[in-house]
């Protein structure tokens, strides 16, 4: 086994994995080979975590190819909305101040569409070609909020896993003004919050089954018949663990503190990140695109 050879094609999909395992990038270039060979010290714990992140999880190259991620999820969602507003099957059920509140969260994807694509300028990646087909979604009105439950819980996760990625003096001009990205990206993270709030409110009402134990925020991994694994762990779990988790800044929150909290307490207090493999292939699984 060659060991320069194998940091060699590591550093072909990860260029940080020389700091990781060294910690001193710049003084290894100009210590050359002796440099690698101080830094095979730290090869076998290192090298484990780097394979980790080529085989998942968290692979945006760059900021760009963060905001195109967001785009494609903004996407998808406004879709949903849109096409959940003009099927035949929910125009009997979807209507009054329902219908007004879907209206309005398709607004506010739309707006976070348009302001990604401003932002990203020429760089935006092009729509999906044959759009977004969401099967069964839209077969009935409590299926369609179910499905709306899952993009909105998954959306909201998801941002909180490129945070991040998000440097934070990454300010482009967007129609003549600066814009600092990771603001606007929390900004539409707390507005997905909202959303799935909201949705899981309008879960509880009678024609959607008068669901009454579905809360506005996220218990343990209740799914509520959403897939599993939105609340599920991501990869590697020990940074992207499930909406379970009850440990918070190496604290075990149920005891750490001085008092004791139940487990789905402290669960629905902190809210998980995912990485964009995860978020990807969740919506993969049920929406063609």
């Amino acid at each position: 086994m060659n060991l320069f050879n194998i940091i060699s094609e590591l550093e072909k999909v990860d260029p940080e994995i020389m700091d990781r395992l060294s910690h001193r990038r710049s003084a290894l270039s100009a210590l050359g080979s002796l440099g690698k060979k101080m830094a095979l010290a730290a090869a076998p714990i290192a090298i484990g975590s780097a394979f980790n992140k080529v085989l998942g999880q968290n692979n945006l190259a760059d900021p760009t190819a963060v905001l195109n991620y967001a785009l494609l999820l903004e996407r998808l969602e406004y879709s949903f909305y849109d096409q959940a507003l003009k099927a035949a099957t929910l125009t009997p059920t979807l209507t009054g101040i329902a219908r007004t509140a879907i209206e309005t969260i398709r607004g506010h994807e739309l707006a976070h569409v348009n302001l990604l694509k401003a932002a990203l300028g020429a760089a935006a990646a092009p729509e999906p070609a044959n759009g977004f087909d969401f099967g069964g979604a839209f077969a009935t009105y409590p299926t369609f909020l179910t499905f709306a439950q899952a993009f909105e819980d998954t959306g909201v996760r998801a941002y909180k896993g490129q945070a991040g990625n998000i440097p934070r003096d990454f300010s482009p001009t967007v129609g003549g003004a600066t814009v600092n990205v990771l603001t606007v990206a929390l900004q539409i993270h707390s507005v997905e919050a909202r959303h799935a709030a909201h949705i899981r409110y309008m879960r509880r009402g009678p024609a959607a089954g008068a669901q009454a134990n579905i809360m506005p925020w996220i218990v343990g991994k209740e799914s509520n018949g959403a897939p599993a694994a939105v609340y599920g762990a991501g990869n590697p779990v020990a940074t992207f663990p499930a909406e379970d988790n009850i440990m918070q800044a190496t604290l075990t929150l149920t005891t750490g503190l001085g008092a004791t909290y139940s487990a789905a307490d402290v669960s629905a207090a902190f809210d998980e990140a995912l990485d964009n493999t995860t978020v990807t292939n969740i919506a993969k699984s049920v929406v063609t695109f």
